[in-house]
């Protein structure tokens, strides 16, 4: 799993060369890239803009899209928003949890990749939507299909990420 800036066509070849295989969008913006371009299993744009709390069915479909990636025998996903910082860490943080880990190393993961990243952004989610995607994760992602694609401890970060 990755975190970074907007997936435009100059990114392409860095994705290619890391076998991403599906790229969720969390932007405010339309996918430059399509499944043609990589090629890629699936390319989801869920929109979501930045510093406004999240819709939850929103943010349900956005991890759904990330589970059913990376549940694939060779799933590899690239989660992004424009700038990497706020929406795709934040997205990706929802996602671990819903998978059972838990907070502080779900943060300290995708921080450890992306020192920039605000996972689980104040403006973005509330314990309220948080509630609701663990209750959502328990009942469809565990036992996750792949747990080798989660991180289990803080000294277990997740794959390293396109943030630069």
């Amino acid at each position: 799993m990755y975190v970074g800036r907007f997936a435009s066509r100059d990114r392409l070849e860095e994705l290619q060369r890391l076998r991403v295989t599906d790229i969720v969008n969390v932007s405010d913006t339309p996918s430059q890239l399509t499944i043609d371009d990589g090629p890629f299993r699936s390319v989801s744009w869920f929109d979501i803009e930045d510093r406004i709390l999240m819709p939850t069915k929103i943010a349900i479909n956005a991890i759904d899209a990330i589970h059913k990636a990376l549940s694939a025998d060779d799933g590899c996903v690239y989660v992004h928003c424009m700038a990497g910082w706020n929406r795709s860490p934040t997205v990706i943080w929802l996602y671990l949890l819903a998978s059972g880990i838990g907070r502080e190393i779900a943060s300290k993961a995708i921080c450890a990749n992306a020192y920039d990243a605000v996972p689980g952004h104040a403006l973005l989610v509330d314990s309220n939507l948080v509630d609701i995607v663990i209750q959502h994760g328990r009942k469809n992602y565990i036992p996750h299909p792949r747990p080798n694609v989660l991180p289990q401890t803080m000294a277990e970060p997740c794959d390293p990420q396109l943030h630069s």
